[in-house]
């Protein structure tokens, strides 16, 4: 009998290298004894990732012989190749000498990217080995304090630099970000030390910035198009920031979260001096009952021609209701957003003032392919009372919508007159995705098949619907789908929890559908933190008969 081929030990060097390179490097390491062949291949991976969390998992008595410094100790020293990469993550205590010794080690590496991350503790004063390694392209720092040597002349070859509760002069700051001539992304998050924030970098392209500081000054960065700043709570150089980022000529990508009030440069105005032609993604933070931000966005929007994918999330002050907004609606009709191809809107509750900019944004979207609609997470009800969107006297239709998701789908009566407001006001719509939440607020509800017996949805194909708890609304609503469906592909339907299987599962078997063909794919309950982690496409599902039945 011939011995089946070896087929893993026979690929290339650099093929099995990747493959170990996914591995924990405990587990690396043990393919050590597979064979004379396997002995040293994890002495030769070029990427080290040490992390103290893995190795707690090791027996009682393995740990009292293996320390974690051990560990990296040794695989340091039976290193074979050149050491690419270098990760450390520890929440326990490591002695800084420990940490200092790695590093002076891997400065004879001509080490390439490095990343430290101390979870706890005070900051770890970094070795002066490390502005040693001219070769570095990545630098990650988290917990740290820098104090470079005064012969410290910059990393000539970096590109990208992250910085998280790193405490650091300003001089030193400026210097080093100064003499990284080829950097092209740079993060700070939460940056001690510094109170005027000046950064000059002629290749940067990212830019996110999570923090207050006095002053902001950005210059020579004609390459930025992508920036992502969190204001946080009052700041005073917001206004000034975001009117010089919003008239970079090339940015394309643009995050902006925390207050928005103090960027409402330009608010009375309809459009800024100069638009943001290349602007392709915005996503943002708004309270809507706060005019001066509600403006400054609807400014911003206006000169962002070239705009593709909007996300906002809403918020509301102490009254929901605050101020009038629906002037949006007869005062923006022209102004339409040609390119706005995908949306999605978070933390909406269902008032007036969310109603109304939701309503502003879809009838100045004439491409608009995608909506995704999120409640908040936290267990409250739909406030206030809001006008039927069925009931409106204006022609809506959007004509290009292919992709409707609400996720924190309750029932109750604001929510379900939005979803079936959407559904009619779509002629094109293909596929509709809806996740419930697991407490579902039940309201009383108009029943689908008496107000809409007649409709007919010609292009819906894909229906996904998951936690749901079996209610009567939602049964009505599948029951509806099914019945005005007549070129339905495929639902897929993942209840919440055992309890309401069995009796949606009968109900589900003796509904009509209007397409011979629609075929219900039936998954397993959400009923653990695994299960509520998967997905629609699961292979975990039961295929109801596919042929129609009659009423």
């Amino acid at each position: 009998m011939s011995m089946e081929l070896d087929r893993i030990s026979n690929l290339p060097g650099g093929v099995i290298q990747k493959i170990l390179s996914y591995l924990p490097i405990r587990e690396a390491v043990r393919t050590s004894v597979l064979s004379g062949n396997w002995r040293y291949k994890w002495a030769m991976l070029p990427r080290l990732v040490f992390d103290d969390h893995q190795n707690s998992t090791t027996s009682k008595a393995r740990r009292r012989k293996t320390t974690f410094v051990s560990i990296v100790d040794r695989v340091l020293l039976l290193q074979i190749g050149p050491i690419d990469a270098f990760e450390l993550a520890y929440r326990k205590f490591i002695a800084a000498s420990d940490i200092d010794r790695w590093i002076l080690h891997l400065s004879r590496k001509s080490i390439k990217e490095f990343t430290l991350t101390k979870f706890r503790g005070s900051r770890y004063n970094v070795s002066s080995c490390l502005f040693l390694c001219q070769d570095l392209i990545h630098l990650d720092l988290h917990n740290c304090s820098l104090k470079p040597p005064s012969t410290f002349k910059g990393f000539w070859r970096l590109n990208s630099l992250r910085f998280q509760n790193v405490t650091l002069a300003q001089d030193v700051f400026e210097k080093m970000i100064g003499c990284c001539p080829l950097l092209e992304r740079l993060t700070l998050i939460d940056i001690n030390g510094i109170t005027h924030l000046k950064i000059d970098v002629p290749n940067l392209q990212f830019l996110e910035v999570q923090d207050t500081f006095e002053d902001v000054n950005v210059e020579n960065t004609l390459n930025l198009v992508d920036v992502s700043i969190n204001f946080g709570e009052a700041s005073n150089y917001c206004s000034k920031l975001l009117k010089y980022f919003i008239q970079l000529p090339l940015i394309e990508r643009l995050t902006i979260k925390g207050f928005f009030s103090e960027c409402a440069i330009g608010a009375s105005e309809e459009e800024l001096p100069k638009p943001c032609r290349c602007l392709k993604f915005l996503s943002i933070d708004i309270r809507l009952n706060n005019s001066e931000e509600t403006l400054a966005a609807i400014c911003l929007l206006r000169s962002s021609p070239a705009l593709q994918d909007l996300k906002i999330s809403v918020h509301q002050e102490d009254e929901a209701t605050a101020g009038e907004v629906t002037f949006w609606l007869n005062k923006n009709r022209n102004w339409p957003f040609i390119q706005l191809r995908r949306m999605k809107v978070t933390a909406f509750s269902g008032v007036k003032a969310e109603i109304d900019f939701i309503k502003f944004l879809l009838l100045s979207s004439p491409v608009l392919q995608e909506l995704e609609i999120a409640a908040p997470f936290e267990d409250q009800t739909v406030s206030g009372e809001v006008n039927s969107w069925l009931d409106d006297n204006q022609n809506w239709a959007f004509p290009c919508l292919q992709l409707v998701k609400v996720t924190g789908f309750t029932g109750v009566k604001a929510e379900v007159d939005f979803i079936k407001f959407l559904l009619l006001s779509s002629p094109a719509l293909q596929e509709l995705q809806i996740l419930a939440r697991h407490l579902v607020v039940v309201g009383e509800v108009n029943s689908w098949l008496d107000d809409n017996q007649n409709f007919v949805f010609t292009h819906l194909r894909v229906v996904q619907l998951t936690g749901i708890s079996g209610v009567n609304c939602e049964v009505d609503f599948i029951r509806f789908l099914l019945s005005s469906s007549p070129v339905l592909e495929r639902m897929t339907i993942q209840p919440a929890s055992p309890d309401c299987s069995l009796e949606l599962l009968k109900k589900l078997v003796q509904f009509r559908r209007a397409s011979v063909d629609a075929e219900i794919s039936y998954l397993n309950p959400l009923c653990s933190e695994s299960d509520e982690d998967s997905d629609f496409d699961s292979d975990d599902y039961t295929d109801l008969e596919s042929d129609s039945d009659t009423d």
